[in-house]
């Protein structure tokens, strides 16, 4: 039998190889080398590679990927400005639910459990005063809660089709 050495393309590839030529075709695509039907195509010939000739032809015509460049500074600016908006969003849509939850617990405590008949004007102001209140802190206006809800429409629809098209690979892919 003769002696396979280290660069032989007829040696055996595993799960790892296999992984890797995935991940690196996934990277070809976030950065548009590649498109879809494309990305499909390679995938699929990456999980199924035998020998180190098999991965290397599904990347050998794409460029060596360089290091991402930073942003731009007008960029970076719209960044932060964004990762700003998403974490007030969360924090006061937090704070939404937890005041909603407690004003409803205490509503319904006040009123029908300890007959309290002023309740229902306390709990209804603190519902509305205590939200308000930390939307001023957190500087978070009508507008910004616009567009935090659109993106996060926005993302959930994203998020739904990635999933999709995950999931249909999968199966094509008998995983």
């Amino acid at each position: 039998m003769p002696e396979k050495r280290e660069g032989d393309a007829e040696i055996r590839v595993g799960d790892r190889e296999r992984s890797a030529a995935l991940e690196s075709l996934s990277e070809y695509f976030v950065r548009g080398f590649i498109d879809v039907a494309e990305f499909e195509e390679r995938t699929g010939r990456a999980a199924v590679a035998r020998t180190r000739e098999d991965v290397a032809a599904v990347l050998g015509d794409l460029p060596e990927l360089e290091p991402e460049e930073p942003a731009p500074t007008a960029e970076r600016e719209t960044q932060r400005e964004l990762d700003s908006l998403l974490r007030r969003g969360h924090t006061v849509q937090a704070i939404d639910a937890v005041f909603g939850a407690v004003a409803t617990v205490a509503f319904v405590g006040g009123v029908i459990v300890a007959d309290w008949d002023w309740a229902w004007g306390g709990v209804t102001i603190g519902a509305l005063v205590i939200p308000y209140v930390f939307r001023t802190f957190y500087s978070y206006n009508d507008e910004d809660e616009e567009i935090f809800n659109k993106l996060q429409k926005e993302e959930k629809k994203k998020r739904t089709e990635r999933l999709r098209v995950a999931t249909r690979r999968r199966r094509e892919l008998g995983a």
